[in-house]
């Protein structure tokens, strides 16, 4: 199975490395989604303004299932050596600021489970090493009303998320700031979080017919 994706383009194994990734035929089947491009059109202005101004990196991701993928990102002048999330990047719900906004508007049941299930798979894959931290995250987000670190994962680095829902109401993406922790005084998160809430504003009523959630199950998005 493996060696036919491999023929066919839609997986590729790097030299000296026994891991197989996604093919170039991933990427030329994401461009035949015309509404991903036109969200991209709709979200990339909202990333170079809030980058530039706030001197961060922005990023927008998409829902899929109980992960977060980051799907557009814009970088500002300064660097960040922690930030380790790129285009493509895909992390559990509860280990990014995004999903925990995600999070916090979907239905109680739903987000618990989601909720177990992301605890199960970071101890299979991890241990127990960073349950403190995540559940710290998880607070600091839960008492800001959306999602919020401070080098709460990773040291020296702030980051708020806020949800973006679809027509129905539904989160299916979230839009990400992220920074020096040195560079933003508790005082200052209160109106960085109102132009993240702008962005977000924006963002969908320029786009409110690329945000229609295609019928995937259990409100999931796929991402381009």
């Amino acid at each position: 199975m493996l060696s036919c994706l491999v023929r066919e383009g839609f997986a590729q194994r790097h030299p000296n490395d026994v891991r197989y990734y996604a093919g170039p035929m991933m990427f030329e089947i994401g461009l035949a989604l015309p509404q991903y491009q036109l969200l991209r059109e709709c979200v990339e202005p909202q990333l170079e303004r809030l980058c530039k101004e706030l001197d961060c990196i922005a990023s927008f991701s998409l829902r899929s299932r109980h992960e977060l993928v980051c799907a557009f990102q814009k970088r500002g002048p300064s660097e960040l050596p922690g930030m380790l999330i790129r285009v493509g990047t895909r992390r559990p719900l509860i280990a990014a600021v995004g999903g925990l906004a995600i999070l916090q508007r979907l239905r109680p049941v739903e987000a618990a489970l989601i909720l177990e299930d992301n605890l199960q798979t970071e101890i299979t894959r991890r241990g127990t090493r960073r349950l403190p931290d995540l559940a710290r995250m998880r607070q600091r987000s839960q008492r800001a009303g959306y999602g919020y670190t401070r080098g709460d994962l990773a040291p020296g680095i702030w980051a708020m998320a806020e949800a973006v829902l679809d027509e129905s109401g539904h989160p299916f993406a979230a839009l990400t700031v992220a920074g020096h922790e040195s560079g933003l005084a508790e005082s200052e998160a209160g109106p960085i979080h109102e132009e993240l809430v702008l962005a977000v504003r924006d963002i969908t009523a320029r786009a409110a017919h690329a945000l229609r959630r295609p019928g995937a199950d259990e409100g999931t998005v796929r991402s381009a």
